[in-house]
């Protein structure tokens, strides 16, 4: 019996980045054989906080989230199960007329102190209602919550970089939702306004992005080891009491790890929410070269390779012919794209 091994590509189907990037001599070629020669088949997971839902058996509820919130928090030393958690983004917010463009912080930016000055100055403003927030991560924070709101939100990935009207909190709760992320803003921007101006340079946190709400899920998994850098698989990875690895630069090492393992790649992701080509093609040439000695280390006889595009498509590989063919493959990536998404959406494979 052999292994699963998934790979999730986020960001590797990005339109805007292929356009300019097709036909270039630095074309991952290898990459583009494989998923020529893979058996492609349709997912209703489309974006990354799905699929990695999905893939730990999990699927929201009718009318409510899913709990991405409770399960980022859960990475935390001691974190108990109990409570009911909401993903609490810090971002800015860019005034366009009478509109507001979320933009999507680079975490980088967010210093500790500063952000536990605000998170300080927001759990003594809300503590009367029952919200607090915690720090996880740089640049990622949580809102733990007294009850459970009934209502939907959006996660970041679909706001960023876009007018927030359309993707504001829905559902009976939403009024109440709507109005505190009105009242957040306000909050954050006298702190903004308190600081001296010399402390001021990189675009401030003005406001933050609520999504994600629930308690902790029950997780069901056939993983024995993880690897990648994201605060939601670390999340599932302290859910399932499982190792989690940084990505090494060289996995001619696999053979020795036993049992199914996952790899998430979120490089090509963290280009395309920052709309920076430059660093999605310098992912694609790491990625590139680290799929080659992944492909090579794999025993495609027995193991199944699962290549997730998080766009609602995945690509599968199974039999050694299969590596053997995809040298006489030769389709870009960016016909890839079209052919998988002008195929017709059904459960069957095509």
């Amino acid at each position: 019996m052999g292994r699963q091994i998934d790979l999730l590509l986020p960001g590797l189907f990005w339109d805007t980045a292929l356009k300019q990037f097709n036909g270039q001599d630095c074309r991952p070629k290898k990459l583009e054989r494989v998923l020529s020669k893979a058996k492609t088949t349709v997912e209703p997971s489309v974006d990354l906080t799905t699929t990695l839902f999905k893939l730990f058996g999990i699927t929201a509820e009718s009318g409510r989230d899913l709990p991405s919130g409770a399960v980022t928090a859960f990475q935390v030393d001691q974190q108990p199960r109990g409570g009911n958690w909401a993903l609490a983004t810090p971002v800015h917010l860019l005034a366009d007329r009478d509109r507001l463009i979320l933009i999507r912080l680079d975490p980088k930016t967010i210093k500790d102190e500063y952000a536990n000055r605000l998170i300080s100055r927001f759990n003594t403003h809300f503590a009367t209602e029952g919200l607090s927030l915690l720090n996880v991560a740089q640049g990622q924070w949580c809102m733990n919550l007294s009850s459970l709101p009934e209502l939907t939100t959006s996660d970041i990935e679909s706001v960023a970089g876009r007018h927030i009207e359309s993707y504001m909190p829905s559902g009976r709760d939403g009024g109440y939702w709507r109005s505190l992320l009105n009242e957040i803003q306000m909050l954050l921007f006298q702190e903004e306004l308190s600081q001296p101006a010399a402390l001021r340079g990189d675009p401030p946190v003005n406001g933050i992005w609520l999504s994600g709400f629930g308690p902790c899920p029950e997780v069901e998994t056939s993983y024995s080891a993880l690897f990648g850098s994201h605060t939601l698989l670390s999340g599932f990875a302290r859910l399932s009491k499982l190792p989690i690895r940084d990505l090494p630069d060289d996995f001619t090492d696999l053979s020795s790890q036993r049992g199914n393992i996952a790899i998430l790649y979120t490089a090509l992701h963290e280009a395309e929410l920052k709309a920076d080509i430059s660093d999605w093609q310098t992912a694609l040439e790491r990625i590139e070269q680290q799929l080659s000695r992944l492909l090579d280390s794999v025993d495609t006889k027995q193991d199944q390779l699962r290549i997730y595009t998080c766009k609602g498509h995945r690509f599968n590989l199974q039999k050694r012919h299969s590596i053997i063919d995809f040298f006489k493959a030769d389709k870009s990536l960016d016909r890839i794209m079209a052919e998988v998404n002008s195929a017709q959406i059904s459960n069957l494979d095509f």
